[in-house]
């Protein structure tokens, strides 16, 4: 009976030892599955890339940017305003520096650094790398290579060039850094920064065992795509006298900034667009306020004063309300809705006809016109000639006018409009308004790009009729009148001897910031114009913020405006008319 006993308990024992190494046999399998699982299932990217780089190489490729150029008008040749250059890094490896001290000295004197700097970072212990200077001319580099340093290098590096300086810099932008990247910011290197940076390429080559690259054993390859070369419609010339003679008028005349734009009327191609003050593109990094990098020709909305009023009359004679000699009487003063309104002169000129409302800039004919016209002809006329519409413009930054003051339908603010306060433009946007008289009537898109080459394949940017605002008559009888300003009105400064010119001053208030109200001594003076006539060849913006002592802006913008005629009738080689 014990024997039995023995026997039946052994039999239990094996019988459990097998059932655990059934249970340890089943959990090892489920564990070899779900790692099977994890592997190539779950994680079959990661180790799949891992196992190709221990036995690919994988490298993408840079392309070359395209370059940016602008022209001479009698001449095929380009000149550079941003190009890729060939400089060096000069850096250190300071474990590998033997007379710390002495060659901090040296180093300095040839690249003109602080000498107790340089030694702080050579003076590092055990440190491989460290750099000493970015975008060092080769000149430079001759005279390190010469000291034959040790542990001093040198390696290739190309950067973004702008040879011109600070010319054109706010149309040109630069090439900065966002999120680790490089890429072009602001002007025409942010506009069109993919035109520009190309496309990247990649090689892809087997390796061995060792991690050496195998003979014939490319795999995969791919060429970048090269960036396109942008050659602009500035003009080299135009764009330097725009912005040497804006310059001298800010200095001139103690304004705080200002506005110079050349373009062609016909075209809508921009000539000179120039700003003051400016900055050099290739120490952006040295700028404090960003809002410098900003075009403010496209950016800065200003109410613009009388330069408003030849836009009114042409609304006026398209609608056959008015006509150049319509006239009115003139008591030098109105009350609407409680708001004064009187003339900058202060007088009461009696019976006026419309031409002589632009000569003496009356306020008080302007609202005559508007009164005739009606809110909803004028307020649709405004917007048709792109007051407060984004030009389409090739540069980042672009704002555009506001003319929602006029939804209220108050009477007051449909007034103060129709001589240029009380809305908003940019300066672009008032130039290409005002082109649309020296154009036939006809609203062009304003375009500074003229080209795009693309390995050696040009593709020319043509010109764009936005709409006809009004009708060629319309825009001939108001460059008439505006001719009439220079030869007979307010505008005398800005006459060119032995030529015609239209054109027409403002001199407007600048609005508090709280929105209550207008400074009292602070202006901002603009004159437009265009011309030769008939046949006008450029027309021309000069906006003057806050000149010093000086009330109007036929004492400032239209001598700049005549001083730049002038020298462009040159330039054109143009024969006088008169």
């Amino acid at each position: 009976m014990k024997k039995s006993f023995t026997t039946l308990h052994s039999k239990n024992d094996f019988s459990s030892r097998v059932y655990i190494l059934i249970i340890l046999v089943i959990i090892c399998f489920c564990v070899i599955i779900s790692r099977l699982f994890q592997v190539q299932i779950v994680k079959n990217n990661f180790y799949k890339v891992l196992a190709q780089d221990q036995h690919e190489f994988f490298q993408e490729t840079i392309p070359k940017r395209g370059e940016i150029f602008i022209k001479d008008l009698y001449s095929d040749q380009l000149y550079p305003l941003a190009v890729n250059k060939e400089l060096s890094i000069v850096y250190a490896s300071p474990k590998n520096v033997k007379n710390k001290r002495e060659t901090a000295k040296k180093i300095s004197e040839i690249l003109e650094l602080d000498e107790e700097k340089i030694f702080n970072l050579l003076d590092k212990k055990d440190d491989p790398y460290e750099v000493i200077k970015n975008s060092v001319q080769d000149d430079v580099i001759k005279k390190i290579e010469k000291e034959e340093f040790t542990g001093i290098g040198i390696i290739p590096e190309v950067v973004r060039y702008y040879p011109g300086n600070n010319l054109a810099s706010n149309v040109v932008g630069f090439l900065g850094f966002k999120d680790n990247k490089r890429v072009g910011q602001y002007g025409i290197e942010g506009y069109y920064n993919s035109k520009l940076e190309g496309t990247m390429g990649f090689l892809e080559i087997e390796k061995d065992v060792s991690g050496n690259w195998i003979s014939f054993g490319l795999k995969s390859s791919k060429s970048p795509e090269n960036g396109d070369d942008i050659i602009l419609t500035i003009d080299q010339t135009i764009q330097y006298l725009a912005e040497t003679k804006l310059e001298e008028a800010i200095n001139k005349y103690g304004a705080k900034k200002g506005d110079l734009i050349v373009m062609d009327p016909v075209t809508g191609a921009i000539i000179a667009l120039a700003q003051y003050p400016q900055y050099n593109p290739n120490e952006y990094s040295q700028e404090k306020d960003m809002s410098i990098f900003l075009n403010s020709s496209i950016h800065g909305v200003y109410e613009p004063g009388s330069v408003q009023k030849p836009i009114t009359m042409a609304i006026g004679i398209d609608l056959g309300k008015i006509s150049p000699n319509t006239t009115y009487i003139d008591e030098g003063y109105l009350k609407i809705d409680g708001w004064p309104i009187s003339n900058s002169d202060g007088k009461a000129n009696g019976k006026q006809n419309m031409i002589q409302v632009l000569e003496k800039s009356l306020n008080t004919g302007t609202v005559f016109v508007v009164n005739q016209v009606g809110k909803n002809e004028f307020y649709n006329y405004l917007k048709n000639f792109g007051l407060d519409e984004f030009t389409g413009i090739e540069i980042t930054g672009e704002t555009k006018g506001n003319l929602s003051n006029l939804e209220t339908k108050n009477e007051i603010n449909y007034a103060t409009a129709s001589y240029g306060q009380g809305i908003s433009v940019t300066p672009l946007a008032m130039l290409n308004a005002i082109s649309v008289l020296a154009n036939d009537g006809k609203l062009m898109k304003p375009h500074i790009v003229s080209e795009f080459i693309n390995n050696g394949v040009s593709e020319k940017v043509e010109s764009e009729v936005v709409r006809q605002v009004v009708s060629s008559r319309t825009a001939n009888l108001v460059s008439a009148m505006m001719i009439s300003v220079i030869e007979n009105g307010h505008a005398q400064l800005a006459k060119v001897n032995g030529y015609k010119f239209a054109g027409k001053t403002g001199t407007a208030q600048i609005p508090k910031k709280d929105g209550r109200g207008y400074e009292e001594e602070k202006t901002i003076h603009t004159f437009v114009g265009f011309g030769p006539m008939p046949n006008p060849k450029f027309s021309i913006l000069v906006k003057l913020d806050e000149p010093e002592n000086i009330p109007f802006a036929a004492d400032t913008t239209a001598i700049v405006f005549q001083d730049l005629a002038q020298e462009l009738v040159n330039y054109y080689n143009i024969s006088p008319t008169e």
